[in-house]
């Protein structure tokens, strides 16, 4: 876990008890938990593959094979793109 052992467990904890006090230890346990639980169900619920945006299918007038925006006119029979 993080490459922390008992002993560094242990010494986090007392540090944390002499700062909030014994009394604010497990209302800041139970308020951290909620947020680690509800982080972890937005995670789960959320959407795991975002669709692609449609694009324009833009096609030459003349041959109908497709286009890329930028071009200006057809690479493949020469013909220019209407706007």
């Amino acid at each position: 876990m993080f490459g922390l052992g008992m002993p560094e467990l242990i010494i986090i904890l007392l540090i944390a008890l002499v700062v909030f006090g014994a009394a604010k230890l497990p209302q800041i346990g139970s308020s951290l938990g909620g947020a680690i639980r509800e982080f972890k169900k937005s995670v789960e619920s959320s959407p795991k593959e975002v669709p692609p945006t449609p694009t324009e299918e833009i096609a030459c007038s003349q041959c109908r094979r497709p286009l890329q925006k930028e071009w200006t006119a057809c690479p493949h029979c020469g013909t220019k793109r209407e706007a």
